[in-house]
């Protein structure tokens, strides 16, 4: 009985091993293929026989099967995005990709930019059917690239250069990131951030200039700061030579001649003391001398 059931089991197992063969078969004979969508990506089923090719219900994920012959599945990435526009060969493509445009003051300034975005995954077949790119990175660095470009030109002849070197910088890189973000969300774009890699870079002529202007704000600041303080010293000095001044003013209004007269006295009272009742034995005078010579009292 045993047996039996064992040999049952195996002719079913062998069975079903002929039978997914033979699917194998059938779908290499009829060309079928399977993708996988992985998670962060958005596929989307294009009918090669179809004049649009694609509908908002052939939005596909997970893992799918399709015919080749009649049938493409493009898959676009749904998480951030970043691409760098830079002058540098190490940052962002090899070739060349600064901005340039010019002023309200006609002055020519070259930039390097970021960009971050994401892609609507609802949004995916009108953004096929608008750009027709398997690779996101042809949108990128073709269309998104020149309405950045197209929007720096615009809103740079509004502003003159110290403006945007300065302090309507923000607002500038704020207006256009907001004009960016507008003119790519009806294809299912989301600007993330927009921003300038390091600063400005206007012709070398300019450049120098904006050194020499700094350099003479520091020193008229720096010269500024010492006159300050020579003044200050300046008037400390006169302060004090005016409260000497006062001193002595008020000490000569105080000497009347009641108190030079009692000073007077005061000195020949104190020599008067010192004094030791001896007549001196010489006594000069103008160019004479004079001997004094005590005389004998008479008794």
């Amino acid at each position: 009985m045993f047996s039996e059931t064992l040999q049952t089991n195996g002719k079913k197992l062998l069975l079903m091993v002929g039978l997914l063969v033979v699917v194998v078969v059938a779908l290499m004979l009829f060309g079928l293929r399977w993708v996988v969508v992985e998670p962060g990506y958005t596929g989307i089923k294009i009918n090669r026989l179809v004049n649009r090719g694609i509908t908002k219900e052939n939005i596909v994920t997970g893992f799918v099967f399709y015919n080749p012959i009649q049938t493409a599945i493009v898959k676009y990435p749904t998480f951030m995005q970043r691409v760098a526009w830079t002058k540098d060969a190490h940052e962002g493509t090899p070739v060349n990709e600064e901005i340039t445009f010019n002023t309200k003051d006609s002055v020519p300034v070259s930039v390097d930019a970021a960009v971050s975005y994401t892609l609507e995954a609802s949004k995916v077949p009108e953004f096929y059917t608008q750009f027709r790119a398997d690779n996101i990175n042809r949108f990128t660095h073709g269309f998104l690239r020149d309405s950045a470009r197209n929007i720096l030109t615009n809103l740079g002849s509004e502003y003159v250069f110290d403006e945007i070197n300065g302090v309507k910088k923000e607002e500038f890189l704020a207006r256009a990131g907001k004009e960016l973000n507008k003119s790519v969300a009806i294809y299912g774009i989301n600007i993330q951030q927009f921003g300038l890699i390091g600063s400005l870079r206007p012709p070398q002529e300019l450049t120098n200039a904006v050194n020499a202007k700094t350099q003479a704000i520091q020193k008229s600041i720096q010269v500024e700061n010492e006159v300050r303080q020579s003044q200050a010293e300046a008037k400390k000095k006169v302060a004090i030579a005016e409260g000497e001044a006062a001193a002595n003013r008020a000490l000569t209004s105080s000497l009347d001649p009641k108190l030079l007269e009692w000073e007077r006295m005061k000195i020949q009272r104190e020599a008067t003391q010192k004094w030791d009742g001896k007549m001196p034995l010489v006594m000069g005078g103008g160019q004479g001398m004079m001997l004094n010579i005590p005389m004998p009292t008479g008794k």
